[in-house]
């Protein structure tokens, strides 16, 4: 079942917990569709969130999409290089989003697989394997014809599964850098940093 749009519209803490385990999919655009288990995500808080591009109500060419309704991909580049999966979230002009951290691929059993092999465990490695460029921004998470959707496929995580800590790579944020907006399933091998 794809999450519909008020999904996205709950407190941006929420979606980033409530989306562990939720299957993202991406039809590429030679019609193959790859997915992944979202197995560690970031919260990012808008205008009051120092490590947040809205910080202090920042409207740009780039920070436009977080402005949108819930439910729309954000995505960026970042070190010129690396494109970043992103969950608008929350009412429109409240301009929060979750980062998708990492991803457990459906595709790749474990095996005999170790951290220096993963292709998934950082949220620019996920865009790299899955083929997720700046093509993909602004675009509705909630529909099957937009080629990037989440669904719930009914998996149970077990109680007291997610660990709850800090950002990563977010020190210029000061204080900010130490808000406990990091979710992760424990124990996860393609979790980026356990």
């Amino acid at each position: 079942m794809i999450l519909d749009q008020e999904f996205f519209f709950q407190k941006t803490e929420s979606v980033a917990k409530q989306v562990l385990g939720k299957v993202l999919c991406f039809e590429n655009r030679n019609g193959q569709i790859l997915s992944g288990r979202i197995v560690e995500t970031e919260a990012y808080l808008g205008i009051c969130d120092p490590a947040c591009h809205s910080f202090g109500n920042r409207k740009t060419e780039r920070t436009k999409t977080l402005y949108l309704p819930g439910g729309y991909s954000y995505i960026y580049l970042i070190y010129g290089m690396y494109y970043c999966l992103n969950f608008v979230t929350r009412e429109e002009n409240i301009p929060e989003a979750v980062l998708i951290r990492a991803l457990q691929p459906v595709e790749i059993s474990e095996g005999n697989l170790s951290k220096k092999n993963l292709l998934t465990n950082g949220p620019g490695k996920l865009c790299r394997y899955l083929g997720i460029t700046s093509k993909e921004n602004a675009i509705p998470l909630w529909r099957k014809n937009s080629r990037l959707w989440v669904e719930d496929d009914g998996f149970a995580m077990k109680p007291r599964s997610i660990i709850t800590t800090v950002r990563v790579g977010i020190d210029y944020a000061k204080e900010a850098a130490q808000w406990p907006l990091r979710f992760y399933l424990k124990g996860n091998l393609w979790v980026s940093r356990p």
